[in-house]
């Protein structure tokens, strides 16, 4: 029971701000309450809800096949999408007078994400018990986690930067297209890596062939 207590304690803010979530992120910011620690616990978290969900959710609601399911690479994926829009916004808002830091991104995520932790892993549990005309029932859940999670954010990041809602969604939007900027020059730049090796291994074989 104390480990209990000690759980639900350590989870009284990101719990209380999934029902204000604008007192909430201010208290994470402002008053100090938030730490980078829970941020980061709630993502392992999500990454293992999603394992979780992949691997043991009925399969009349995932068809899947078990042998293609790689934990390791889901964890990776989660990862670099937050880091890709947590540096997103941090550029974007560090320009548009953003007051929030990349600290105070991340931290905003990671608790926004607690609607996830808490309804992914019951729901894939449910779904064994459902038959498939019941299935509806687990996708409801699924797509209200990720809603609520989606308007959590929108609020954190609102809170953070202290922005009007007008100005969040314009930096949320022009975060978007930072962010497919990024991920351009990064595949661009791992392209002309690729072929600069092709071009040094041929150049290196072609020598030594006539040496």
């Amino acid at each position: 029971m104390t480990a209990v207590k000690k759980v639900l304690s350590y989870y009284a803010l990101p719990m209380y701000i999934m029902v204000r979530p604008f007192n909430g992120f201010y208290a994470m910011k402002y008053e100090k309450k938030g730490t980078l620690r829970l941020a980061i616990i709630n993502f392992l978290m999500v990454s293992l809800s999603l394992s979780v969900t992949a691997q043991y959710a009925s399969i009349t609601v995932i068809p899947r096949n078990p042998m293609t399911v790689n934990s390791l690479f889901d964890f990776i994926s989660l990862v670099v999408a937050v880091l890709l829009f947590c540096t997103s916004n941090w550029a974007v808002t560090s320009l548009s007078d953003g007051e929030g830091r990349f600290k105070d991104i991340i931290m905003a995520v990671g608790y926004a994400m607690t609607p996830i932790v808490i309804t992914f892993i019951p729901a894939a549990i449910l779904s064994n018990f459902l038959t498939a005309d019941e299935g509806a029932f687990y996708f409801m859940i699924i797509n209200v986690a990720v809603f609520w999670f989606a308007v959590l954010v929108f609020a954190g990041l609102i809170t953070v930067h202290n922005y009007t809602a007008t100005k969040a969604i314009a930096t949320v939007f022009l975060t978007f297209i930072a962010l497919l900027i990024i991920v351009f020059l990064i595949t661009l730049l791992f392209t002309l890596w690729q072929q600069l090796v092709i071009f040094v291994t041929s150049l290196y074989t072609e020598i030594a062939f006539r040496v």
